[in-house]
């Protein structure tokens, strides 16, 4: 690393870090705000007393001593208002500094309390700080001992100890944003308020600490490779940790889902599946309507949109860009809107609980037309064609020996989203199949919350995952495909 930007680097975490030492937070005195809950009770005492004076006076119905009586309350219970009012009033005008705050090397003020009526509504909180103060002391080390490995790494251009320093850096950023943020939220009881945070302050923590990591990440390309592969890892997990959290969920119980999450499997697959199969839930007949449906419609919706792309693309006639326009504009077109007349036109055709409207068509599939026809434009040559005519080959042979096999990524990929896209369809299948033998697993799967005594998530879960496993084998099947797609090259004439 060049010492110029060693030094910007350097002095960015040294801001950082006198940014901790810093007070980086108030807790103000709202003495006042603490008297408005009495302030409440008691006018609702004074209106409670006036109200009921008022009736015996229009009621007529007591003597002039009780009305007395009643109105010497009503005052006694004004009198206590006003004297919580002028209380409050005189503690609002008193002018407190408040309690202040540093990360280090002090803890909070003594005097703060927790409101554990938050605590006991949201659960999320807890009055022991330890951890908390853990954290910063952990924050200030990941500062100082990346400081003090980017010394130690000399002018080297590589070396393990600048990777190390940009690990440490960007720990110590996470922490310096979770004890800056996990500040504000601390519930503090009255008459203190909660955390009000300075401004320059957390901006020296955090800026500094930000703008040194980037500043080394930029400057050395090991750290810069590892923080990517840091970034990709975290990408990845964000992806999986939905379907993992599925599948975790589908060996849980209801109550156990319903309280909290968990990355951890439980121990009631066995009384999940056997829920499912208390409700007439047949995993078989579920996946052979899906497959037949999804599958179908894939081959149909791959082949004929390949060779109707192929035709955009080979074949110049009058009208071929209008018609490519009109393919286009139904693209923009959701099917949604079709679906009122698309049922009435199934049901005309006497299609109605048939995997016919789910599956023929599929061969107009306007998106996956437009696909192959920008893969083709970038990936196919015309004197293939041309040199195939020569030798006396016929149209459909050269389509379906010369030009699929170079589609053969792009079919894979659409092929993938059309098994998805028909595998998960449940509207259209809703609408057209009554057959309980002709349900498709989004349909089953559906069915399972329709109890109104007890909803059984976890069999849902169950049930959601048996969907989604086709899905992940198609996938893993076919991906190579789509790695090979994006390193396949035009052919050169």
């Amino acid at each position: 690393m060049k010492n110029t930007r060693k030094i910007i680097c350097l002095v960015m975490l040294a801001i950082a870090i006198i940014g901790l030492f810093l007070p980086v937070a108030s807790f103000n005195d709202n003495s006042s705000a603490s008297m408005s809950a009495d302030i409440e009770k008691q006018q609702g005492k004074v209106d409670s007393a006036q109200t009921q004076l008022q009736r015996w006076i229009d009621g007529g119905k007591k003597s002039e001593a009780d009305i007395q009586k009643q109105r010497d309350k009503v005052q006694k219970e004004q009198d206590k208002l006003d004297a919580l009012i002028a209380e409050q009033e005189a503690a609002s005008n008193e002018t407190g500094d408040g309690l202040s705050y540093a990360f280090l090397p002090g803890k909070l003020p003594a005097e703060l309390e927790i409101d554990m009526n938050v605590v006991n509504q949201y659960k999320v909180y807890t009055a022991n700080f330890d951890a908390y103060y853990a954290c910063t002391w952990a924050a200030l080390a990941c500062l100082v001992l990346a400081a003090l490995l980017i010394i130690a790494g000399g002018n080297k251009d590589a070396s393990k100890l600048y990777t190390l320093a940009s690990f440490l850096q960007l720990a110590g950023i996470l922490l310096s944003c979770y004890i800056i943020f996990r500040l504000i939220a601390f519930p503090i009881k009255l008459p203190y308020g909660n955390a009000e945070l300075h401004t320059p302050v957390a901006v020296m923590i955090l800026a500094g600490s930000i703008l040194s990591f980037a500043i080394h990440v930029q400057g050395v390309q090991n750290s810069k490779r590892s923080m990517i592969y840091v970034f990709c890892s975290f990408l990845s997990i964000l992806a999986i940790m939905p379907f993992w959290i599925m599948i975790v969920n589908a060996t849980r119980s209801s109550q156990a889902i319903q309280q909290s999450v968990s990355v951890i499997p439980g121990t009631y697959l066995k009384y999940n599946w056997n829920v499912l199969s208390s409700k007439n839930f047949d995993v078989s007949i579920g996946f052979k309507n899906s497959a037949i449906i999804a599958f179908g419609s894939t081959i149909l919706s791959v082949y004929f949109s390949a060779m109707t792309a192929y035709g955009f693309k080979v074949y110049q006639f009058k009208g071929s860009k209008f018609l490519y326009a009109v393919v286009l504009a139904i693209i923009m077109i959701p099917g949604q809107v079709t679906g009122t007349g698309f049922y009435m036109f199934m049901y005309q055709l006497g299609w109605i609980d048939s995997y016919l409207p789910l599956i023929i068509p599929s061969i107009a599939s306007a998106s996956t037309v437009f696909f192959f026809r920008q893969y083709l434009e970038a990936n196919f040559q015309i004197s293939l064609v041309e040199a195939a005519r020569i030798d006396g080959c016929g149209e459909f042979r050269t389509f379906n020996r010369i030009v699929l096999p170079i589609m053969v990524p792009a079919m894979a990929t659409m092929g993938i989203m059309a098994v998805i896209g028909a595998w998960n369809n449940y509207l259209t299948p809703l609408m057209l199949l009554t057959k309980s033998t002709m349900k498709t697993l989004p349909m089953m799967v559906q069915e399972l919350r329709g109890d109104i005594y007890r909803t059984e998530y976890g069999s849902i879960y169950l049930g959601l995952t048996m969907t989604a496993l086709p899905l992940l084998i198609v996938y893993f099947a076919f991906s190579k495909y789509i790695i090979a797609g994006v390193a396949l090259g035009g052919v050169k004439e």
